[in-house]
């Protein structure tokens, strides 16, 4: 998964850039920027897309997950994409709490497949200490 471990790299930059728009939009700043948010959320979830199909190619265990990890990034573009036309008026709220979360959940669907350095560093320690 040598294509995956750039794009969780990408992601883990992306991801908090999206959150501080989001939150500056929900305090009616940066409106603005709302083109370059969408912008950037269609490259994370590409880049969520790119980590899915790298695990479904080299064969990694949990390839339903996979395949429901490309379905949520199509949940999170049309949720994103069609947001402000759902609930507009006092409960509009709800909707930019849901894609919040959903986008959330987006992130941590990619670092399933990708964990982090000092996990897979754990990982390979207890591989070492079962083969001695």
């Amino acid at each position: 998964m040598h294509v995956a471990k750039p794009l969780a790299i990408l992601l883990r930059i992306l991801a908090p850039i999206l959150v501080i728009l989001g939150i500056g939009f929900w305090s009616g700043h940066w409106v603005g920027l709302i083109s370059l948010h969408r912008t950037l959320g269609i490259v994370f979830v590409l880049a969520l897309w790119g980590i899915a199909v790298a695990a479904l190619v080299t064969g990694h265990p949990r390839k339903r997950f996979a395949v429901f990890a490309i379905l949520w990034g199509v949940l999170v573009v049309a949720l994103g994409m069609t947001q402000q036309r759902i609930l507009v008026g006092d409960f509009h709220w709800i909707v930019r709490v849901l894609h919040l979360a959903v986008a959330m959940y987006a992130m941590f669907l990619a670092n399933v497949f990708v964990p982090a350095k000092a996990k897979q560093e754990r990982r390979a320690e207890r591989v070492d200490m079962a083969t001695e």
